[in-house]
């Protein structure tokens, strides 16, 4: 990760935090699907809006049908959270969540944004929270479709065009799933990162 805004130390600080939160995030979702997760080394770097399409149409993800969960956050730290899905594996997904089968379009979604919720918020969270920062969360949403969910990368969202994008695939090896979550923070909220790094990292050397 390239990131004027913060130093060498500040970096990796912050990707150990990344790792500790989409580690929480892997753990969340292996309790609901009652399987082990394998999670890959997260990825930090600062980029444009534009990066994001890359990551949907790179390696495994580069056929067959997307759909996807996004979900919102808000506060010191401001954002986007974006899990994605193969739509081909959607309706065989419920037999890994379990309860009664997802056989319509509604509840196959209400499916896809409990496991966002669940999911996105343990990734955000645990990362927020060792910062000090308290992040509000928006109402999910489901986009269906590769040319929703790509060109989701492209429009404009709010004041967010360039930010800290996290990246990290979920997969489980026995059994047909995979995820891909993405988490991004706006520009404006670099700053505040650093400020929180800053502190932390200053409590550390203190203990």
């Amino acid at each position: 990760m390239t990131a004027p805004l913060l130093s060498e130390e500040k970096r990796d600080a912050l990707q150990e935090l990344v790792n500790v939160g989409m580690g929480a995030a892997g753990a969340a979702l292996a309790r609901v699907l009652s399987a082990f997760v394998e999670l890959s080394v997260p990825s930090v770097e600062v980029a444009d809006r534009r990066r994001l399409a890359t990551l949907f149409d790179a390696g495994a993800w580069s056929d067959g049908e997307l759909c996807a969960v996004r979900q919102p956050f808000f506060g010191s730290i401001t954002g986007e959270s974006l899990m994605l899905f193969d739509g081909g594996e959607v309706a065989r997904l419920a037999d890994l969540v379990g309860g009664a089968p997802a056989v319509s379009v509604g509840q196959r979604h209400e499916m896809l944004l409990d496991l966002g919720n669940v999911v996105i918020g343990a990734c955000v969270n645990n990362i927020a929270e060792p910062l000090q920062e308290v992040v509000s969360f928006g109402a999910p949403s489901v986009v269906t479709g590769r040319s929703e969910v790509c060109g989701f990368a492209l429009r404009d969202s709010g004041a967010w065009q360039r930010g800290l994008l996290i990246n990290v695939d979920f997969r489980l090896e026995a059994k047909s799933f995979r995820s891909r979550v993405l988490v991004f923070l706006s520009e404006q909220s670099l700053t505040l990162v650093g400020q929180a790094l800053t502190r932390l990292l200053a409590a550390l050397a203190a203990n």
